[in-house]
């Protein structure tokens, strides 16, 4: 949930409430008209006007997650799994090797270690299988985008998944 929502919601529950006491309390005394900051309001311009903004901002509040999202922000570096460091170094001389050391790239490893890790915690083969697959594809389009020989494309892939599957076995014996 944003956390506007919740304070979006109880000012407009406050002013909602607000005009309807308002209105009750000075209904009762026969008051009509209400002196605030120097000015003089009419009693139904000031009991709609609360009323209506409450209204409004607990219908904002309620349409809000819907048109905003909101993901509240990670620590990226308790998401990351740590690589150690031969395979970190491994991994990183394959990577710059090929040219593939881009943001995309990197932030698609990054993602495929700490999904694969969780899989693994799980023992979900499945899972981990189609991330395997995955990032083997992703890796391979780039490679053939760069018009890499095929016989190549394929050794490489296998390289960086193995570093990928090693890094993975490692943190699970610990």
């Amino acid at each position: 949930m944003h956390p506007i929502v919740p304070i979006t919601m109880a000012l407009g529950v406050i002013l909602f409430f607000v005009g309807i006491v308002v209105q009750t309390w000075l209904g009762f005394r026969r008051i009509n008209r209400i002196k605030l900051r120097g000015k003089e309001y009419q009693r139904w311009h000031f009991v709609f006007a609360t009323v209506g903004s409450g209204v409004a901002l607990i219908m904002l509040s309620v349409m809000l997650p819907k048109y905003i999202t909101y993901e509240p922000a990670q620590d990226q570096k308790a998401m990351q799994p740590a690589l150690s460091g031969n395979l970190k170094f491994e991994l990183e001389s394959i990577l710059f090797s090929l040219n593939l050391n881009e943001d995309a790239i990197l932030k698609a490893i990054t993602r495929f270690q700490t999904e694969y890790q969780e899989a693994s915690q799980r023992n979900d083969k499945s899972t981990m299988d189609i991330l395997i697959l995955e990032i083997a594809y992703r890796i391979r389009t780039e490679l053939q985008n760069r018009d890499y020989p095929e016989h190549q494309i394929e050794r490489e892939v296998e390289k960086i998944t193995n570093v990928l599957r090693q890094s993975t076995k490692i943190e699970n014996l610990k």
